[in-house]
Order: structure tokens, then C-alpha cells, then sequence
């Protein structure tokens, strides 16, 4: 295995992978999950021989889920960065939204250098394993927006809105501001309101 670690913090679009790897298992999106992808048959990071931290590099995929990119939200988009944030925290929620931007111009995946990224995020390397960089990615894989599998990372393009457990987690007023939210998205399903009639 190399040590040579890719230098470069944007994903490279003009490199696509060559295949894409099995889908990861079915669970419940959002709610914390300890299982993992299989493992990719190409592209597998490049892991440090050093204990600063476990992988130079590592390997993004996208993961497919039609109901949820359906139905779901934008890592980028406003209810992520109001109500998800509460869930995920503040630098694992800003990681996911650059996983994002990543996917978008690399539609295939990409390598993310792991060093660079820590860095550009604000949040660094140190601490090895459990540093804030790491334990930002592992929260993205506890709450369902990631699966990782080592060096291989499989991402949601899409977040799904929050359950009634994770509502319940947020602070009162947002609790409140959720369910106004909610409200208004029934009004605008329902054809049969005054204000669709209108």
C-alpha cells in the first residue's frame, strides 16, 4: 500500500471512477446505524503508516436512494443547515455540504485528501482517530447521511426531513418552528384548502 497522499482538496472531475460499488445495506435514513458498505473493488485511500490519523485519503461514492433524493433535502439547502445542524452538529453538517459540492462536480465519486479537507473545514487532523475531523465523519455514519467502510465512504446526495425522534431532540423553539413547517407543507399537499382553491 502507497504513502504518497493526493494533494489536490478539490475532486477531480475530469478522473471519475471507473465503477461504482454495490449499494450499501438498507437502513432507516437518519436514524443511528452501525453497518457499513462492502468494500470497493477499485480505489481503496491510501492509509497512513503513521498514528496521526488513519487515512491520507479517502474514497467518496454516492449512494443511491431514490425515495429519499425524492422527498429529501440538499445538504446545502435551509432546512438542513435549521433543523439537521441540531442533529448532525455544526462541522459534521458543514462536511456533509462540501460532500456535496464534491458529488456535484465529480457525479461518480471522488478522492478527498483528508489533511487538506480537515484543514479547509476549520477543524484540523489532530487527534488522530478521534479527532474532530474523524468523529464529524463517524457522526455523519451514526445518523445515516454516510456509510463507511474504512477508506470508502458512500454519501447521501439527500437528507431526508427529521423523524419524530429527532424532532424531539431540538431545542423548544425550534421544536415549534419545525411544526409550523410541517403545517405549511400539508396545506400546500392538500388541494382542497381555501388557499389551493384560491
Amino acid at each position: 500500500m502507497t504513502n504518497e497522499r493526493t494533494t489536490s482538496a478539490t475532486p477531480p472531475s475530469s478522473t471519475p471512477p471507473s465503477s461504482t460499488p454495490p449499494p450499501p445495506p438498507t437502513t432507516r435514513a437518519g436514524e443511528p446505524s452501525s453497518s457499513t458498505p462492502p468494500p470497493s473493488a477499485v480505489g481503496e485511500g491510501t492509509e497512513r503508516t503513521t498514528p496521526s490519523h488513519p487515512f491520507d485519503t479517502l474514497v467518496i461514492r454516492p449512494w443511491d436512494d431514490p425515495l429519499v433524493e425524492q422527498l429529501g433535502f440538499d445538504p446545502r439547502s435551509s432546512y438542513v443547515e435549521r433543523y439537521w445542524t441540531s442533529i448532525l452538529g455544526p462541522s459534521a453538517t458543514l462536511l456533509l455540504r462540501r460532500l456535496a459540492t464534491g458529488l456535484e462536480i465529480a457525479p461518480d465519486g471522488f478522492e478527498l485528501d483528508t489533511v487538506a479537507w480537515a484543514q479547509e473545514l476549520g477543524i484540523g487532523i489532530r487527534g488522530g482517530k478521534n479527532g474532530p475531523f474523524w468523529r464529524s465523519l463517524d457522526r455523519l455514519a451514526r445518523f445515516g447521511a454516510t456509510q463507511r467502510n474504512g477508506a470508502l465512504v458512500v454519501v447521501r446526495r439527500k437528507l431526508p426531513p427529521l423523524n419524530l425522534r429527532q424532532i424531539e431532540r431540538l431545542p423548544p423553539h425550534l421544536q415549534q418552528a419545525h411544526h409550523a413547517w410541517t403545517a405549511r407543507q400539508n396545506v400546500r399537499r392538500d388541494p382542497g384548502t381555501p388557499s389551493e382553491a384560491a
